[in-house]
């Protein structure tokens, strides 16, 4: 259940209905998730002081036409954005509770990073923005480095995908020519708990990278 104390400190909209959702939906040949749809019957939509924004049913229709996120994302509905050039996505089963994260220029859920298992959870612990994570020492934030360790056997393609999910700031042929010497840090200081998230969604290809510091 979403703790409406937790709300108080983000820009809240009039709340709406079953029917106005139920229009929503069908304007978009889709269902919700039914936590969304709680929190829409809370409030429709809100905004953090971080630029998180979760979309009311006033822009959400808008929103998922204009990034034609059905058809790159198809099964996914575009919930919000943080304010940085990237979405968040749900899936379109209404028993889904996971959070993603996408770059609006790729919108693909096979790149997206893990914002969280529980949408309620993380609305009621903050909507943070995972990418305004602060220094360690003010947040006591465990980090680690992003080390390459096996030769790539999709080459370019392996490093641009591992490039996109870890939102790496490298330009892919200094991440090319660096591969060719292993072990290699891709990059340096990523929260733990993002980077493990980040491997989840990389699957099998994370079998060449490895994380310093982390047991």
């Amino acid at each position: 259940m979403i703790d409406f104390q937790s709300l108080s400190t983000f820009e809240l909209y009039p709340a709406v209905d079953d029917r106005e959702i139920d229009s929503a939906e069908e304007k978009m040949a889709i269902k919700f998730p039914i936590v969304f749809r709680q929190l829409l019957k809370l409030t429709n939509g809100f905004e953090t002081e971080e630029g998180v924004v979760i979309f009311g049913t006033d822009i959400i229709i808008e929103r998922n036409e204009t990034y034609e996120v059905a058809e790159y994302a198809e099964g996914y509905l575009a919930v919000g954005s943080n304010g940085g050039g990237k979405f968040y996505l749900m899936s379109t089963n209404e028993d889904a509770t996971e959070l993603l994260q996408v770059d609006a220029g790729v919108m693909n859920p096979e790149f997206a990073t893990i914002v969280s298992g529980n949408f309620i959870e993380w609305i009621n612990n903050g909507a943070k923005n995972i990418d305004l994570i602060e220094d360690d020492e003010e947040n006591n934030v465990n980090l680690c480095d992003l080390i390459l360790i096996h030769p790539l056997s999709g080459g370019a393609t392996d490093l641009k995908k591992i490039q996109e999910v870890f939102n790496i700031k490298k330009g892919l042929f200094d991440l090319l020519k660096g591969s060719k010497q292993l072990p290699f840090v891709l990059m340096k200081d990523i929260p733990v708990d993002v980077a493990k998230n980040n491997l989840k969604v990389l699957g099998e290809l994370s079998r060449v990278l490895k994380l310093s510091n982390v047991d």
